[in-house]
């Protein structure tokens, strides 16, 4: 097969990864179910009782498809794995039992490249972490922060962000779509991290004091709806339903935990903003 053919199929099978998110009159149900009985019974019905697991099968057809666009598929899937390498890190600086990671711990399988290890302290951690993509960032923080565990997530923090934004300007000028795609993703994830405090500015070149993290997530939406228009041959669809398979995860929890509470109405809505369920 040549290479406009393998980026043709790619683009067909995820079309097909676009066509099984769910619209907001297939999670009707979703919204109606008032208890814990309700909602397991529509999720079981709707076939999304574990809505991160879709995110990675879409995360698997990309990286399967696309082979000059894996870096940029593996670098956002980091946004996910960072919070478990995060995770680990809270649990030994506290010296925590390693139990209490299992009920945290995001199931990245089979893409993942951490697995829940024991540690008796941040060092010992970073050298567990020497053979994952972590291995460097590990080593750095281990040895600035330490025990620090603000200051650590921090620096996991920028350099997730960074690791973005280094792929998508690798990519050829034509991929301008993925690469803006890309940069909202990051100013959006700043914006959020920004709020916990002003030691979070400047995480990235791209991030702003008093940037509006829901009006970024809007913009994003919007350009993964117009991903489609134009050349199939190109990565901004596939970076799209990479998105859109991420927010949908996001909202289907949301709803479960909202289950008729109508205190939790405004979270939700700003978790279905970015989401085809919100539309």
């Amino acid at each position: 097969m040549t290479s406009r053919g393998m980026l043709a199929y790619a683009h067909a099978r995820i079309r097909a990864a676009k066509s099984r998110l769910l619209t907001r009159t297939d999670a009707a149900p979703l919204f109606a179910a008032a208890d814990d009985t309700a909602m397991q019974r529509v999720l079981a019905a709707l076939e999304i009782a574990d809505p991160l697991r879709r995110a990675v099968r879409v995360y698997q057809t990309a990286i399967r498809g696309y082979r000059e666009g894996a870096p940029l598929f593996r670098a956002l899937l980091q946004r996910h794995e960072i919070e478990n390498v995060k995770l680990l890190w809270r649990v030994t600086a506290n010296r925590r039992r390693r139990d209490a990671i299992a009920p945290l711990w995001l199931d990245l399988a089979p893409l993942a490249t951490v697995s829940i290890v024991d540690a008796a302290n941040p060092h010992e951690l970073a050298e567990r972490l020497s053979r994952t993509p972590y291995a460097g960032i590990a080593a750095t923080v281990a040895r600035v922060h330490g025990n620090d565990v603000a200051g650590a997530e921090l620096a996991f923090d920028r350099w997730t962000s960074q690791r973005l934004l280094e792929e998508a300007r690798r990519l050829p000028h034509r991929e301008s779509a993925a690469r803006r795609l890309v940069e909202l993703v990051v100013r959006e994830r700043d914006a959020e991290l920004v709020r916990r405090g002003p030691k979070w500015y400047g995480l990235t070149s791209v991030a702003g004091p008093s940037e509006d993290a829901a009006a970024l997530r809007r913009a994003r939406l919007r350009l993964c709806r117009r991903a489609f228009v134009g050349s199939p041959f190109l990565l901004a669809p596939a970076v799209a339903v990479i998105l859109l398979a991420e927010e949908e995860a996001r909202a289907v929890r949301a709803l479960v935990e909202r289950q008729g509470d109508a205190s939790l109405d405004e979270p939700l809505l700003r978790t279905l903003a970015g989401s085809e369920i919100g539309a």
